[in-house]
């Protein structure tokens, strides 16, 4: 009895130290700025008992197409998606306080390039808004993109440089993404359905499966999810009052980072701690503003975007 005491201790305690999630959910290996291991609601303590009689509203719209609300399955599913959210207050009130950092970057991208504003929910679907999210298939920052697909939009993809940890980076390319996927299908269902798998599997669920649309198709089971996910994160975030989410304090938000980006060429490699000297900061903050440089100890010789304080 208490070898099995034991073990079943150890195993709760081992499972409180990963964020689960739903599926999807990326691993973080160090959290938005935060001390490593936070980001799991886990480490929020227990969840803050919700009211579960909230209800879905009778229209939905995402990236300005109507979700089917007529049918039972899409209701269900999409309520399914719902009652998870608006019951997760600790994770809710999380994505708000980073949607100050992240969201008005975003939202002029979006604008710049005429696409639907709603896109934005997808980042945070996919990450939780955290840019250092990396999932267990290898998919990393805050729009989760896999290295070769990052490396085929042009960005640096290696052991000692990542330049998908660097949102200013990835967002143009997240919307170039998926523009080209809305030119392909002429869904932002399907759009984003296909970013979630990968557009040739749901070009040949659509053609196996003699479907025209998202909500047709049967589909791997986290892509089936993936849609819904994201247009209940917008119904919470949009209606955060009248599902009891109270104002966050100016103070609670999380305020953009402040840094000047620089491109540097090093001969050779150089140490972080000269590096810090040089600029008038100190080894931690040279590191946190630059998470896409990997080493510890010095930087590869060679071209590197920097981010710099903007009082060196």
């Amino acid at each position: 009895m208490l070898l099995a005491a034991t073990a079943l201790l150890a195993a709760i305690i081992s499972c409180s130290q990963v964020d689960r999630g739903v599926p999807g959910t990326p691993v973080v290996p160090v959290g938005d700025g935060a001390p490593a291991g936070y980001g799991s609601l886990a480490d929020l303590g227990e969840q803050v008992p919700r009211r579960t009689d909230f209800q879905l509203p009778g229209s939905v719209t995402l990236c300005g197409e109507a979700l089917p609300m007529s049918r039972l399955s899409v209701r269900e599913r999409l309520d399914y998606e719902f009652q998870l959210a608006v019951n997760h207050p600790a994770q809710v009130e999380l994505w708000r306080r980073r949607g100050q950092r992240y969201f008005p970057l975003i939202e002029s991208s979006l604008a710049a390039q005429s696409l639907p504003q709603d896109l934005k929910y997808l980042a945070v679907a996919e990450s939780d808004l955290r840019p250092l999210a990396v999932s267990p298939a290898g998919a990393a920052g805050i729009w989760q993109f896999i290295p070769s697909t990052a490396r085929r939009f042009g960005l640096k993809v290696g052991r000692d440089e990542d330049q998908r940890f660097l949102p200013e980076l990835l967002l143009p390319i997240g919307m170039r993404y998926l523009s080209e996927l809305y030119s392909r299908f002429g869904s932002w269902a399907l759009a984003m359905a296909s970013y979630n798998a990968g557009e040739a599997r749901v070009s040949s669920a659509l053609s196996s499966q003699g479907a025209s649309d998202y909500y047709q198709l049967n589909l791997p089971r986290e892509t089936e999810r993936y849609v819904y996910r994201i247009a209940a994160i917008k119904l919470v975030l949009e209606g955060a009052p009248q599902y009891g989410f109270n104002g966050v304090a100016p103070e609670g938000l999380y305020q953009p980072q402040v840094y000047r980006q620089e491109s540097l060429t090093f001969a050779s490699p150089v140490s972080w701690v000269e590096l810090a000297r040089k600029y008038g900061t100190d080894y931690k903050t040279l590191k946190d503003l630059n998470p896409h440089l990997a080493s510890r100890a010095t930087i590869s010789g060679g071209p590197h975007i920097f981010r710099l304080p903007v009082s060196s």
